[in-house]
């Protein structure tokens, strides 16, 4: 049997199972086009497969997702006879350290916020109170930076103190409360933004338009079919 063909069988009985799988079907489908699409699934080596693992950078938690999905897929060829053995390194490196968290003392994140107004030199092209508003954001909202920027003004209820974060991780929605100074905060930031530009509609981004250009937003969780993680 094909490689592609064994990708598109198994990947069938696993969303038979109800299993919601885009992300591990876009990785099969990459190691397919990196072994060779028209390989028989019996001829692949175990060099492909470790080149497909490695990657070019060092060992991370990527690699142990990788090596998971493939070893479904192999081990369910296993099971019907496609493969008499499996290509899969029989060593699997340890998982890197979990990252440690650094939580900024109220100096240092001052300290951050009065630089945003000496941060407007070459290429940046970010406003001072925007930049400020943005890290305010972050660290006050627990975003991701693609979530705050995907805001739009319909998603920011200042009476009500809280955002909808639309098409996040895993495609799904949330709510997130603001605390009274951020909410302060953002509304200054939409009452100073009103002045500049009073045609905005509901769907204008509540950030500077030109501030999400070139950076993946959350949006591409529904352009795609999948999610971005």
């Amino acid at each position: 049997m094909k490689l592609n063909q064994l990708i598109v069988q198994y990947v069938a009985f696993r969303k038979s199972l109800g299993t919601n799988f885009e992300s591990p079907e876009a990785l099969l489908h990459t190691f397919s086009r990196v072994a060779g699409e028209d390989l028989d699934a019996s001829h692949v080596k175990p060099h492909q497969v470790m080149a497909f693992l490695a990657g070019r950078g060092p060992v991370t938690r990527y690699w142990h997702r990788k090596y998971t999905v493939l070893s479904g897929i192999f081990y369910y060829a296993l099971r019907r006879g496609y493969l008499s053995i499996s290509p899969l390194p029989t060593t699997v490196p340890k998982l890197p350290e979990p990252f440690k968290p650094y939580i900024y003392s109220r100096e240092e994140l001052r300290n951050l916020l009065d630089s945003t107004a000496s941060a407007q030199k070459g290429r940046c092209r970010i406003e001072a109170h925007t930049f400020r508003t943005l890290l305010l954001l972050l660290y006050g909202g627990a975003l991701r930076g693609s979530e705050a920027l995907s805001l739009n003004l319909e998603d920011v209820d200042l009476q009500e103190a809280v955002l909808v974060i639309r098409d996040s991780k895993f495609c799904k929605t949330r709510l997130v409360p603001l605390g009274s100074e951020l909410n302060d905060v953002m509304g200054e930031y939409a009452k100073r933004r009103k002045k500049q530009d009073t045609r905005r509609s509901a769907t204008h981004p509540f950030l500077l338009p030109g501030l999400a250009q070139g950076y993946p937003t959350t949006s591409s969780c529904a352009a795609s079919g999948g999610c971005v993680s």
